[in-house]
C-alpha cells in the first residue's frame, strides 16, 4: 500500500475510534468519573512519550479537560448522534476566535460556518419540539466552544513551533479540570466507579484519545490536512449510526437536516 493510501486508512481508522467515544459514555454512564480517567490515561501515556508538559500546554490543556468534562455529558442526554454532530460545530467557535486573531475565513470557510450556524438554530429549534434534551443540546453546544477554541489555540501554537505543546503537552493539563471536578463529585456521593464506568474510561484514555490522535497526526504528515479533514468527517456519521444500531435512537427531521447542513460543511470549508 503507497504512503497515501496508509494514510487514508490511518484517517478512517481515527475517525472510527473517536465516533465510539459517545457508546463509550452510554455505557460507562458516570460522566465525571469518565472524564478524569480518560484524562488520567491520556496523561500518564502523553507525559511517558513526550516527557513532562511545559507550560504552554496549560491553555489547550483546560480546553481540552473542559471538553473531556462535557461531551460525555451531551452523549448521555442528547444521544451518541447528535453528540458527535454538535462537536461538528467547532469551526463557527474556532473562526470567529480567529478573527480576533487577524485570520480572515476564506469564502468557503465562511461558506461552511454559515451553514453550521443553520445547523445549529435547526438543532435549537428541534429541541424546542422534544426531538433534543435541551441539558444535553446545552452540553453539545459547550463541547463544540470548547473543542473550536481548543483548535484556535492549537493552530496559533503551532504557528509559532509550538505544535506539540498543544497536543501531548496539553493532556497532563486536563486533570487540572477534570480533577476537581471528580472531588467535588466525591464529596457528594463518594462512590468509586463502577466496573463498567472504570473500563469506559480507560477505553476513551486509550482508543478515544491516545490512539487516534496519533494515527491522525501520522496521516497529515502524508496528505494534505484539508483532505483529512473532509475523510474525517465520517466520524459523527458513524456515531449517528452506531446510535441506531446500538440504541435504537432515529434522528428527527430537524435534527437529521442539521447532520446534513454539518457534513456539508464540513466538505465545503475543507476544499480549496
Amino acid at each position: 500500500m503507497s504512503a497515501a493510501g496508509r494514510a487514508y486508512v490511518e484517517v478512517v481508522a481515527a475517525a472510527a475510534l473517536w465516533s465510539t467515544l459517545g457508546v463509550a459514555a452510554q455505557y460507562g454512564r458516570d460522566y465525571i468519573w469518565l472524564a478524569f480517567l480518560r484524562s488520567l490515561v491520556a496523561a500518564v501515556i502523553s507525559i511517558t512519550v513526550a516527557g513532562w508538559p511545559t507550560r504552554r500546554g496549560l491553555v489547550p490543556g483546560l480546553l481540552l479537560g473542559g471538553l473531556f468534562t462535557v461531551y460525555p455529558l451531551a452523549a448521555l442526554l442528547a444521544g451518541v448522534g447528535p453528540a458527535a454532530y454538535l462537536l461538528y460545530t467547532a469551526p463557527l467557535w474556532t473562526t470567529t476566535s480567529l478573527v480576533a486573531f487577524g485570520e480572515r475565513p476564506t469564502p468557503r470557510g465562511a461558506a461552511g460556518v454559515a451553514l453550521v450556524l443553520a445547523a445549529v438554530v435547526l438543532m435549537i429549534y428541534a429541541s424546542a419540539r422534544g426531538e433534543l434534551s435541551p441539558v444535553g443540546l446545552a452540553a453539545g453546544l459547550a463541547s463544540s466552544a470548547l473543542y473550536g477554541l481548543y483548535i484556535a489555540a492549537a493552530r496559533l501554537m503551532a504557528r509559532r513551533g509550538y505544535g506539540a505543546d498543544a497536543s501531548y503537552g496539553a493532556m497532563p493539563y486536563t486533570l487540572v479540570v477534570t480533577t476537581p471536578a471528580l472531588l467535588a463529585s466525591l464529596h457528594a456521593t463518594a462512590a468509586p466507579p463502577a466496573p463498567q464506568t472504570a473500563l469506559a474510561g480507560l477505553y476513551m484514555g486509550v482508543l478515544g484519545t491516545v490512539v487516534p490522535y496519533r494515527l491522525f497526526s501520522s496521516a497529515v504528515s502524508k496528505i494534505e490536512g484539508s483532505r483529512a479533514s473532509v475523510i474525517a468527517s465520517v466520524e459523527p456519521v458513524l456515531a449517528a449510526l452506531w446510535d441506531f444500531l446500538l440504541f435504537g435512537r432515529i434522528p428527527g427531521f430537524m435534527t437529521a437536516a442539521a447532520y446534513i447542513l454539518i457534513s456539508t460543511a464540513a466538505v465545503v470549508a475543507a476544499k480549496k
